[in-house]
């Protein structure tokens, strides 16, 4: 998009016309730079950084700063006036059962791999904020608990490590030796954003530490700012590795036999509608509840261009000749919410499942503090851990997902209701900020059907997510804060036919997160909610008449299996 020049609300500078190809990386080391410059000399103050207003990268390499609508002049880090808590001592926010950092910035999460049953995930990590980043190891043996392990790969000369994927070294392939994990990731070569390129790590004491190989295994050739966040997948029938890496508008692919030379196959680009580049891709191979085998190509795309959410879209195709052919044109999204991007998937070889995890946040509102920042130091979470299997539909194939089944051992019934008729507002016998909720939902006469969570005691403020005449819809524009705003990205939507109804949902609320599972999974919203204290309540919707709500089920969250 076309950002017309202005002057910078900070440092009051004139600014240049550039295109917009949203990125979360290519000026903010920059930005900063020239803004801890103009500190020291008194330019402008501290807290008041440009790079503040940079979310996007620019198609030029001199800085150009643009204040974009969508966001406002934040304060400085961890500094918040008093009104922006409800006590002198603000109580915790930080979520029972998502992965939180232990401080400071968490985003993309990194395609795990097994050592046993030992699951090791990787996050995307920044003790200054969300630059420059680092890999920070954790483990789990339930994709429920996990346990922080530290800081895994370090910067490098200053320079951050982006996202990418690992891979264990059976064979020993690259060198390294036996069940070496390997991890492919981005590096800005000598710190050039224009330069991204691909590098390798290799570990020999499964997964705890790395040493980096000096020079890039997948050079960018044309020196472009948009070739980053390696997956790298094996093909069986092929017997070859293949590397996905997200372009402008197109997913790079590349084959190896080694894991250390790597050639150029083809360049899978997507057609249709807009939905501009392509972020952490992801590529695998998957075997359909009809035994058929498919390949899927899929990666966080800025889907509000094209009137939906910015999260996971995927295509589902074959390889013929080397280039990947996809079976439709348009794009299947495995979240419609506001709040699952950069996601990864992977494989468990001890269970043969495949799982899913996602970044709860979005990059038209990230860069920018949050409640937790004042209340715990931290700011970032992961989604819980999902399921997910291809489906048949009819002639097509859809992914579908659903929340990991350790979790159900985690909560504690609290409320059983089987049968509700209800029109007007319903409050039930249940409050908490952590819990999972189960109903059906048959819309019948009313005009719409809903569930409420995090209410307020006066019910003004509440997450709402049910059915309407056009769908399945959440909302969460009535729990809005004033100083931590998500407008105008406050409500998303599936589309489900009447006939399709009543629908069974399985809702998960964790203190500063709401994700719902719709239809067995066929629709997944997840979606940060910026709670308070106080908002605990859950009640029943409806508006234009009487709708039937079935099998209530709610659990708090014990924290013990």
């Amino acid at each position: 998009m076309r950002i017309p020049g202005q002057r910078c609300p900070a440092c009051h500078e004139d600014t240049h016309e550039f295109t917009a190809h949203w990125s979360k990386r290519s000026l903010l080391p920059k930005a900063r730079q020239i803004h801890d410059v103009k500190v020291a000399t008194g330019t402008v103050k501290s807290g008041l950084s440009c790079h503040m207003y940079l979310p996007f990268a620019t198609s030029c390499k001199s800085l150009c700063h643009a204040k974009l609508p969508q966001f406002r002049k934040e304060p400085p880090m961890h500094s918040f006036s008093s009104d922006r808590v409800n006590s002198a001592v603000p109580h915790s926010l930080r979520a029972q059962y998502h992965v939180t950092a232990p401080q400071q910035w968490l985003n993309d999460p990194q395609r795990p791999f097994y050592h046993g049953h030992e699951c090791n995930m990787y996050y995307l990590y920044s003790s200054s904020y969300y630059l420059p980043g680092e890999w920070r190891h954790l483990v789990s043996h339930d994709h429920v608990m996990f346990e922080d392990q530290g800081i895994a790969i370090h910067l490098h000369e200053g320079l951050g490590v982006w996202s990418g994927s690992c891979v264990v070294d059976k064979d020993g392939t690259a060198g390294f030796g036996k069940n070496a994990i390997l991890v492919f990731a981005t590096q800005p070569s000598h710190g050039d954003d224009y330069q991204q390129e691909q590098y390798l790590w290799h570990s020999s004491d499964n997964g705890n530490t790395f040493s980096r190989c000096e020079k890039p295994v997948i050079s960018n050739t044309d020196h472009s700012n948009w070739f980053r966040d390696p997956k790298i997948a094996w093909d069986e029938d092929e017997r070859r590795w293949i590397a996905a890496i997200g372009r402008d508008h197109s997913v790079a692919l590349y084959r190896s036999a080694n894991l250390r030379v790597w050639q150029y196959l083809s360049t899978f680009t997507y057609q249709g509608e807009d939905i501009g580049g392509v972020e952490c891709p992801d590529l695998f191979s998957m075997v359909a509840d009809d035994g058929t085998t498919h390949w899927i190509i899929a990666g966080s795309m800025r889907g509000v261009l094209a009137g939906k959410t910015n999260t996971y879209a995927y295509w589902i195709g074959r390889f013929i000749d080397h280039e990947f052919v996809p079976d439709h044109e348009a794009p299947k999204w495995l979240d419609e919410g506001w709040d699952w991007y950069a996601a990864v998937t992977w494989h468990n070889p001890n269970d043969g499942r495949r799982y899913a995890i996602g970044w709860m946040n979005n990059w038209d509102y990230a860069a920018r503090t949050v409640p937790t920042d004042a209340t715990d130091n931290f700011n970032g979470m992961l989604s819980i851990v999902r399921t997910i299997r291809l489906a048949s539909n009819g002639d097509e194939y859809e992914l579908l997902s659903q929340p990991v089944e350790t979790l159900d051992s985690y909560f504690s019934q609290n409320l059983i209701i089987e049968d509700m008729a209800v029109q007007g507002d319903r409050q039930l016998a249940f409050s908490g900020t952590a819990y999972r909720l189960t109903a059906t939902i048959d819309r019948s006469s009313a005009e719409k059907a809903s569930i409420r969570v995090g209410g307020s005691v006066d019910g003004s403020r509440y997450c709402e997510f049910g059915l309407d005449s056009a769908g399945f819809y959440m909302d969460r524009s009535h729990c809005e804060r004033w100083d931590f705003p998500f407008k105008p990205w406050t409500l998303s939507r599936s589309e489900i036919a009447d006939e399709a109804c009543p629908i069974e949902i399985t809702a998960f609320v964790d203190r500063q997160s709401v994700e719902v599972f719709v239809a067995e999974g066929r629709h997944v919203h997840s979606d940060q909610i910026y709670f308070i204290e106080g908002d605990e309540h859950v009640s029943l919707h409806t508006e234009g008449g009487e709708a039937l709500f079935t099998d209530i089920r709610i659990a708090s969250w014990s924290g013990v299996a």
